[in-house]
């Protein structure tokens, strides 16, 4: 299947095909939900790059319960769940009673071993991310990969925060006297708050790639 055919199977043109092909933009659900139930894979049609087993058309929604689905029959593919869950770099989101998955995305597991070593397959999750107070690292629209592993911040970075029962992605920093500063990337509304143990902000994991291809 070449491009066109790829993006006349998702509803969209040639163009905007090769637009998600290098980066320069990035796909939503829609786009995803019909590659897939086209039978195509959606590595494939995102990356360019063919995994070993295709997608299977799209199952019911169901919550989870545990561990990430166990991998598919190739063993080097893994399915990794793409949650209805959003993180805001804005005013955040409104969090769900219970988190749902919109589609199981087959990821290689040699890349995953290559590009994040220190990651648990089964804790990574597959969020978008929406707003523009990210911008430069994140875009709104994009899609990252979150280790649930993570609950506390050890090293400076991005995380999923929980606050006001919303969900939020910021930038996390220890300063010297202890405390967290949280804060954004867009210089142009840069923001930042410090924590001082009064609030109540849970750590819901840390991103730890872009799917625009930008490892953090």
């Amino acid at each position: 299947m070449n491009q066109a055919e790829l993006g006349a199977a998702a509803g969209v043109t040639k163009g905007a095909q090769l637009n998600y092909e290098s980066g320069e933009r990035s796909p939503n659900v829609e786009y995803l939900q019909a590659v897939a139930a086209a039978g195509v894979d959606v590595v494939y049609a995102l990356t360019g790059v063919r995994d070993a087993v295709s997608v299977p058309s799209l199952a019911g929604k169901h919550s989870i319960s545990g561990n990430a689905p166990a991998p598919a029959s190739d063993e080097d593919t893994i399915y990794v769940p793409l949650l209805s869950a959003a993180g805001s770099m804005g005013p955040g989101n409104e969090l769900l009673t219970e988190d749902v998955i919109l589609n199981d995305v087959p990821f290689s597991r040699r890349w995953l071993a290559m590009h994040l070593p220190r990651c648990r397959p089964a804790a990574i999750k597959l969020i978008h991310a929406y707003g523009d107070s990210m911008h430069g690292t994140l875009e709104s629209g994009d899609f990252a990969l979150v280790d649930t592993d993570v609950i506390e911040v050890l090293i400076d970075g991005v995380y999923v925060l929980e606050a006001h029962s919303r969900l939020f992605i910021k930038r996390v920093r220890q300063r010297l006297d202890g405390r967290f500063e949280v804060s954004s990337d867009n210089e142009a509304i840069k923001t930042s708050d410090i924590l001082d143990g009064t609030q109540q902000v849970c750590v819901k994991g840390r991103v730890v790639y872009g799917w625009n291809g930008r490892r953090f």
